[in-house]
């Protein structure tokens, strides 16, 4: 295995800027066929995968729409991806049919791509106002569904109702760019995350709104759930309470507001300062709270993770400081920027430590393109230096993952559980890194916004 140092010709200086935009290129170029990434693709005859912003067509088509304002030749590329996207829609429309209705999969993923592309061409496109009425109808689906739970019953949700993957914070997030054509669905899913702040009664006992009934993940080096109770309550961006209240902030901020936003915005962010750790390295969040031996919620870990975007602190923080930009709570606004400060100085730490405690993925999900867009993101919002001056370090650790032998230009990533993560898409794969890399190196926000499906602003 080679590691690629870019280019720079003509003398320029070897900048991290001036690296990150060279791979950022090289894997778009890379990506730049979709039949020559399809053959070099495991698995790569599952539609059902292929129609994703995780790791199919639409996600792919994101990198090469944010290339191409100004860049005919990315346009052209992310046409193809659109087309491909469209040709699988309509040759297995039973897979389509079987997707789960969030974000992430099927028509919504299609439809969050083709927005972006209405952004960049600067007018309508009827494909995507058709699409975006699919995805309302899909939002409706999950706001009638969890309208017939019983939470005074002691019924829980299920986190895939209202997370940022396959519920109602990452339809909520697309939503918010359809305005004023989802505007009433929007608020109805607003309404449905205002409900989930409402305490759920088990067993006599009063537990977050959005506590689920599902067992936790195995893995973990905390506690086991004690006696009096099952389920547990997550809390990074991708899968817990941070996805709502990142989604509830964001509208509140862009007017769309519902009776008891301002409520169900201070209950979920009082709750994640209220789990919030505290140790000699600062601040950190457990990944997931069970029920102890006596009954009450403690944390399942005994110290930090890795402080990725999808279950670490970057998201975490991220949700709570935009909560209290939009409610203007600083105590939650300096919490965040102070536990993000904790969680780079660790990564930093693990870095020359043990390799069993750092990150070792490029992508965006559990990688460290998650951490430098987020960080970018909040660098950019809070105009923090000690942030500012953490992003070239970030981005060398992407650069580091760079190798000029693999198909898609990266160390491919390592195998998550039973899972393995996919080396071309968005969510943990090249398009997603060459994103994160392409914001880095033109220190710009994004023109099509796409880290709105993560939920990042």
């Amino acid at each position: 295995m080679r590691t690629r140092r870019a280019a720079t010709g003509s003398g320029a200086p070897v900048t991290p800027r001036r690296r990150a935009a060279v791979l950022s290129a090289d894997l778009a170029e890379r990506l730049h066929d979709p039949r020559q990434v399809q053959e070099r693709l495991p698995h790569h005859d599952r539609p059902a995968r292929a129609l994703t912003l995780s790791d199919g067509a639409p996600g792919i088509a994101l990198l090469h729409l944010e290339r191409g304002s100004g860049d005919d030749r990315a346009l052209r590329a992310a046409h193809h991806w659109l087309s491909d996207a469209v040709g699988l829609a309509h040759a297995a429309p039973e897979h389509v049919a079987r997707a789960t209705p969030g974000l992430y999969r099927g028509v919504p993923a299609l439809s969050f791509a083709m927005t972006r592309a209405a952004m960049v061409v600067g007018r309508p496109l009827r494909a995507a106002e058709r699409l975006a009425g699919h995805v309302r109808t899909y939002a409706r689906v999950l706001v009638a569904r969890e309208r017939r739970r019983r939470p005074q019953d002691g019924e829980c949700v299920s986190a895939g109702t209202y997370d940022v993957i396959s519920g109602l914070a990452g339809l909520g997030a697309h939503l918010l760019d359809e305005r004023p054509g989802g505007c009433d669905t929007l608020a109805e899913v607003l309404t449905a995350l205002t409900a989930l702040t409402e305490p759920l009664r088990v067993d006599g006992r009063a537990l977050p709104g959005w506590w689920t009934g599902d067992p936790p993940d195995a893995a973990a080096d905390g506690p086991a759930p004690g006696p009096s109770g099952a389920g547990h309550a997550r809390t990074g961006l991708a899968h817990g309470a941070p996805g709502p209240l990142a989604l509830l902030a964001l509208a509140w901020e862009a007017g769309v507001t519902v009776p008891g936003h301002e409520r169900a915005v201070r209950v979920l962010a009082e709750w994640l300062m209220g789990v919030r750790q505290h140790g000699d390295d600062g601040s950190w969040w457990p990944r997931t709270l069970v029920l102890g031996p006596g009954g009450a919620a403690v944390p399942r870990e005994s110290g930090p993770g890795r402080p990725s975007w999808c279950h670490g602190t970057v998201g975490i923080a991220r949700a709570l400081f935009l909560a209290g930009r939009a409610l203007d709570v600083p105590e939650w606004r300096d919490g965040a920027v102070a536990a993000w400060r904790a969680a780079l100085a660790g990564a930093r730490r693990a870095y020359v430590g043990p390799a069993g405690g750092r990150l070792t993925d490029a992508g965006l999900c559990h990688g460290w393109s998650g951490v430098l867009q987020a960080t970018w993101r909040m660098a950019d919002d809070t105009r923090d230096a000690a942030l500012r001056a953490e992003l070239p370090w970030l981005a060398e650790r992407v650069l580091d993952l760079a190798d000029i032998d693999d198909s898609f230009g990266l160390r491919p990533p390592l195998a998550h559980g039973e899972q393995t993560s996919d080396p071309a898409g968005f969510l943990t794969g090249a398009a997603g890194v060459a994103l994160a890399l392409h914001t880095f190196a033109t220190d710009t926000a994004p023109v099509t916004r796409w880290d709105r499906a993560l939920l990042l602003a």
